[in-house]
C-alpha cells in the first residue's frame, strides 16, 4: 500500500523494502515515510543493511538523509558489524556514511568476537580505522574479571584494548567472601591473553577499608588469566601504606587458583 500526499512530496508506504539510488542501503520495515523535498526516508520496526560496510542495524525507528548521508536509528537498536563479528545494543545511534563513523551518546552494550562484554556511557566507532572509543567503560571478560576504565580504545580487528585510569575486580572464586582481589592502575593494555597495567596496585582487602592493611604496588603489573599468574616489575610490599619490602621481579598465583585458605 502506498499513499502519495502533499502534491507528491510525501509518500507513505506499508510493509516492504526501500533501496537507495546507489543500491548500497537496503531497508526492510513495517512502514515507510519518504519526504521527497527533504530527501529523507523514515522507517519503523525493521532492519537496515549497508552493503559496502557489511553493517546491519535493527531498529524501532530510523531516518536516513540522502543529502547529508547521515542515518539515525533509535529505540531497541541493535548493530551488527558482520566483518568484525561485533554487536552493539543501544537506544540511539548515528551513522555518518561519508566518514564511516558510528556514534552514540547513550548507554550501550558491546559484545566482541571472543565474547567479552563491554558496557559504556557513549561510543565513537570509526569503521575505517577499526577503532572503537568508549567513555566510562565496564568490561567483563571471558575469565569473569571485571574492568572499569575511564577512557578506552578497542581495536576491533585485533581485539586489543588500551585505556587509562582503570580498576580490575578479579574473579574471586578461590577466596572467601571477606576478600575482594583487585588491581588499580594508571593505564592498561589488554588482550585475551593478558592485561598489562602501569603504576598498578594489587590488594585483596575489602573496599570498605579506608586504607587496605596491605598492598603490592609496582611499575608494571601483568595478569595472565590463562596461566593464572600475576607478575610484577619493581614492586613494593606496603603495610598500611608503609613500604617494607622491595622486589625487582615478583609473581604469585591469581585469585582463580585454588587455595587451602584465603589470605
Amino acid at each position: 500500500k502506498i499513499d502519495i500526499l502533499k502534491e507528491g512530496n510525501l509518500i507513505i508506504a506499508g510493509e516492504g523494502k526501500a533501496e537507495s539510488i546507489d543500491e548500497d542501503l537496503v531497508i526492510n520495515a513495517k512502514k515507510f515515510e519518504y519526504e521527497k523535498d527533504k530527501k529523507t526516508i523514515k522507517a519503523f520496526n525493521g532492519i537496515a543493511y549497508f552493503k559496502s560496510n557489511n553493517l546491519k542495524i535493527q531498529f524501532d525507528e530510523i531516518i536516513s538523509n540522502q543529502l547529508t548521508q547521515i542515518t539515525t536509528a533509535k529505540n531497541n537498536v541493535k548493530i551488527f558489524d558482520l566483518n568484525k563479528n561485533l554487536s552493539i545494543e543501544t537506544k540511539l545511534v548515528n551513522f555518518n556514511k561519508k566518514d564511516n563513523v558510528l556514534e552514540s551518546p547513550t548507554p550501550s552494550t558491546i559484545k566482541d568476537k571472543i565474547n567479552n562484554i563491554l558496557k559504556t556511557n557513549s561510543f565513537h566507532y570509526n569503521l575505517n580505522d577499526e577503532i572503537l572509543k568508549l567513555q566510562n567503560a565496564k568490561l567483563k571478560d571471558v575469565y569473569n574479571n571485571n574492568f572499569s576504565i575511564e577512557i578506552a580504545y578497542l581495536n576491533t580487528a585485533s581485539n586489543e584494548l588500551i585505556g587509562k585510569d582503570i580498576i580490575v575486580n578479579l574473579d574471586n572464586k578461590s577466596f572467601n567472601e571477606g576478600n575482594q582481589p583487585r588491581i588499580k592502575g594508571r593505564s592498561i593494555e589488554y588482550n585475551k591473553n593478558e592485561a598489562v597495567i602501569t603504576k598498578g596496585v594489587f590488594t585483596t582487602c575489602k573496599k570498605t577499608d579506608k586504607c587496605p592493611p596491605w598492598q603490592l604496588s609496582a611499575e608494571k603489573v601483568q595478569h595472565n588469566p590463562k596461566k593464572q599468574i600475576i607478575n610484577y616489575k619493581n614492586a613494593f610490599l606496603k603495610v598500611y601504606d608503609v613500604p617494607i619490602m622491595y622486589f625487582p621481579k615478583f609473581f604469585h598465583p591469581d585469585p582463580t587458583v585454588k587455595r587451602q585458605s584465603g589470605f
